[in-house]
C-alpha cells in the first residue's frame, strides 16, 4: 500500500506524539525503581543492557503506532520486541554492570547468532511497503550511568530500505528532531518544531554537540570501539587528516549511544551550514565480523534526518544504509558513516577502506 504524502505528514506526527511521550516517561522515572537486565545480541556491554524502562517506552510508542499497522499495512519492528526473546537474568544492583567494562566481543558469536536473530529473513518487514522501525530508548547505557547521550528514536522505513520519516527525542533536554515531506515531495527536517534551516546558533546546540569552537574536528565513537585492533590507528588517521585540512583541535567523544552520536554530526552540518564556523565532525562504525555495528533501528531515523538536512550518511563504503536487511537486524557487514561534510566524506571513506 503506497501512502500519500499526507498520510505521511500525519504518520510523522503520530511518530512525534509517540516519542515525546516515552521521553516524558523517562524523565519523570524514579531511578531508584531501575531494574537491569541482560541480554543475547550484539557483541558489546552497550548492546546487551537493557531495563524496565525500556521496554515501558515501548508500550507507550506501540499504544500510538500500532493501530496504523492495520490501518495503512504497515509492519513494525522494534528492538525490545527482539529482545523479550533473549533476557537473561535480572541484575538490580547497577554496580554489577561494569560501566567501564571492556568490548564483550563473544567466542562463540556464530553460535549465538541464530538465538540472537530468530526469523530474521521472514519477518513482514520484508514483505510490506513500510515498516516502523523502533528504539524505545537508544543508549540505555548513558541512561543508566546517569548521562545524556540516550534518545528515543522512530522511523518509517521503505520495503527498498530507504528512511521515509524521523522523530527522535532527547529526554533531559527535551528536545524533538523530525522530519515532514514538503508540498514537492522534499524530505525537511525540524528540530523543536522549527526547520533546521531557520536556527540560530544557540539553537543548533545539541546536547551531545561539542560547544562550538572554531578550528574544532570531533570524532564520535561508541565505547566499545576503542577496544578495537583499528583503533589506534584510525585516531592517528583521524589526527593527521584534521590538521592537514587545517583543524587545530581534535576532539574524541565516547559516551553516547548511536543516536545522538549521529545527531551530533547532524547539528554540526547544519551550523556549519548557516554560521560559515570552521569545524567538522564524524560517527565511524568500522564492519566487523561480529554481530553488532549498531542495528537497523540505531541509524534509521538519523539516517533520514541526515538525508534532510544534507549532511552525509552512508556505509563505510560511501553507499546507502542497508536499513532493510534482510539477514539480519545488525549493521556490521557494511559499517556506518555520518559525516558534516561531503568532501571530509570521501576522505574518510579513503582512509577507512585501508583499516577494514
Amino acid at each position: 500500500m503506497r501512502l500519500t504524502t499526507e498520510i505521511l505528514n500525519q504518520l510523522s506526527l503520530l511518530a512525534i506524539q509517540a516519542a515525546e511521550q516515552a521521553g516524558d516517561y523517562i524523565r519523570q522515572f524514579d531511578r531508584a525503581l531501575l531494574t537491569t537486565h541482560f541480554k543475547e545480541a550484539g557483541s558489546s556491554q552497550s548492546a546487551q543492557v537493557v531495563t524496565d524502562v525500556d521496554f515501558a517506552c515501548q508500550d507507550i510508542i506501540l499504544t500510538i503506532l500500532q493501530p496504523t499497522c492495520e490501518q495503512y499495512d504497515l509492519a513494525l519492528l522494534s528492538e525490545e520486541q527482539v529482545n523479550e526473546k533473549q533476557l537473561s537474568e535480572d541484575s538490580t544492583n547497577l554496580e554489577a554492570i561494569n560501566l567501564e567494562a571492556i568490548n564483550l566481543e563473544s567466542t562463540n558469536q556464530e553460535g549465538n547468532k541464530e538465538r540472537c536473530e530468530e526469523n530474521t529473513n521472514s519477518h513482514p518487514r520484508l514483505t510490506k511497503d513500510y515498516f516502523w522501525c523502533i528504539d524505545p530508548l537508544d543508549g540505555t547505557l548513558p541512561f543508566i550511568e546517569g548521562g545524556n547521550g540516550y534518545a528515543v528514536s522512530i522511523a518509517l522505513v521503505a520495503a527498498n530500505g530507504e528512511p521515509i520519516l524521523a522523530a527522535v527525542h532527547q529526554p533531559t533536554s527535551n528536545t524533538t528532531y523530525h522530519t515532514m515531506i514538503a508540498t514537492l515531495g522534499m524530505t525537511q527536517g525540524f528540530k523543536n518544531k522549527q526547520p533546521f534551516n531557520k536556527l540560530t546558533e544557540s539553537s543548533t546546540s545539541g546536547i551531545n554537540t561539542l560547544k562550538k569552537v572554531n578550528n574544532t574536528f570531533t570524532f564520535y565513537s561508541d565505547r566499545s570501539f576503542q577496544f578495537s585492533e583499528h583503533y589506534p590507528l584510525l585516531i592517528k588517521q583521524l589526527t593527521i587528516l584534521a590538521h592537514e585540512l587545517g583543524y587545530e583541535k581534535v576532539v574524541i567523544k565516547e559516551q553516547a549511544g548511536a543516536v545522538m552520536n549521529a545527531i551530533s554530526v547532524i547539528e554540526c552540518a547544519v551550523m556549519e551550514k548557516w554560521n560559515s564556523q570552521h569545524n567538522a565532525a564524524c560517527y565511524i562504525k568500522l564492519p566487523k565480523p561480529q554481530l553488532g555495528g549498531g542495528s537497523l533501528w540505531d541509524f534509521s531515523a538519523t539516517a533520514c534526518l541526515a538525508t534532510a538536512t544534507d549532511t552525509w550518511v552512508s556505509d563505510i563504503h560511501g553507499n546507502p544504509l542497508d536499513l532493510n536487511r534482510h539477514d539480519s537486524n545488525y549493521m556490521n557487514h557494511q559499517g556506518v558513516l555520518y559525516v558534516s561534510e561531503q568532501h571530509l566524506a570521501r576522505r574518510l571513506i579513503t582512509m577507512c577502506s585501508t583499516l577494514k
